[in-house]
């Protein structure tokens, strides 16, 4: 409780610093901007008075002038147009003070443009572009939903949206902000493909679902849900797949009298291990013996609209259509 309200603070603190800086960065610009107008001006009429003006070089005209100031603050310095006379000298000597001053301070501005864009990247308060798959909680059950999409090579189309900064490393880019429309479109729910909602709270979890299918109309919306009313005010909002954490509960049960069928249901279910458990679509119409034959992978069940079909020891002589849906067992290749 101590730990979010002092997050929440640091937060409020940091949104309000970041939001001065970006309003005096756009100020700045505009002030260098003049300034180096200004100097740029300046510096060409004098020079075009001093050299053609008061020591007559027919040489030298506005447009002259005007390209040898910008050189000249630019220290550049080609040789191409140089003062002859005194004045002009000193003139060039002025431009190349203007030049240094305004130039280092344009350097400065850039540097603190891309520092506020760290920090915000840092602290979450940014934005999510391009990721097709939004993962939006905390604790236990959000981190393993992470370190699994990570595990599957999504690491690049994966965003988290948080109510509070992570205490480690995000292997994943993420924001950080309340639960509001405001904070889902931060955080790319809007373009997203997939988005789930991993809160162990039911109210956050139909409260995110309803948010983002509000934003989005045609993303798959994933849920946990503890209880079974949850389940169906999610499956009301448009939610596709809904996971009863009730399956911990069968899971932790199973491992009282046969815990070697818990322990390879822990391993199938993740990437990070030798051998998986993956839904794959078929490549070419074939018999079910000759797929498994070719593939190498077991193949439990077959996906036929929205029933699942599971394959038994009969089922060899079964034929799998090209495109069809099928959940299989497969050894991870070594790399």
């Amino acid at each position: 409780m101590v730990y979010g309200a002092l997050a929440f603070i640091v937060f409020y603190r940091v949104s309000r610093l970041l939001r001065r800086i970006k309003s005096a960065l756009r100020k700045r610009v505009i002030i260098l901007l003049v300034v180096f107008t200004i100097s740029w001006l300046f510096s060409s009429t004098l020079f075009y008075y001093t050299e053609h003006i008061l020591y007559g070089r027919e040489d030298v005209n506005v447009w002259i002038s005007l390209y040898w100031a910008i050189i000249t603050m630019a220290t550049v310095g080609y040789g191409d147009v140089i003062p002859e006379s005194s004045a002009g000298k000193v003139v060039a000597a002025m431009a190349s003070i203007f030049g240094i001053m305004v130039y280092t301070l344009f350097i400065s501005t850039i540097a603190d443009y891309f520092l506020e864009i760290t920090m915000k990247a840092s602290l979450g308060l940014g934005r999510l572009k391009e990721k097709s798959i939004i993962v939006v909680g905390e604790g236990p059950v959000c981190e393993e939903t992470i370190r699994e999409l990570v595990a599957n090579g999504f690491r690049d189309e994966t965003g988290w949206v948080r109510e509070h900064p992570p205490r480690g490393e995000s292997p994943v880019n993420f924001i950080v902000g309340d639960l509001s429309i405001e904070t889902l479109k931060r955080g790319g729910v809007e373009q997203a493909d997939s988005i789930i909602v991993c809160y162990e709270d039911d109210s956050k979890n139909i409260h995110v679902a309803a948010l983002a299918r509000r934003l989005n109309k045609r993303a798959k919306i994933v849920s946990l849900a503890r209880e079974e009313t949850t389940e169906h005010i999610l499956e009301t909002i448009g939610a596709k797949n809904i996971i009863p954490i009730a399956i911990l509960g069968r899971l932790l049960a199973s491992s009282s009298f046969e815990p070697s069928v818990a322990r390879f249901l822990s391993r199938i279910t993740t990437a990070r291990y030798d051998i998986d458990i993956a839904e794959i679509s078929v490549d070419e119409t074939r018999s079910l013996r000759d797929y498994e034959t070719k593939t190498g992978y077991k193949v439990l069940a077959i996906v036929r609209g929205d029933k699942l079909e599971i394959v038994d020891g009969k089922s060899g002589d079964l034929v799998l259509e090209k495109g069809e849906k099928i959940i299989v067992i497969k050894k991870k290749q070594s790399t």
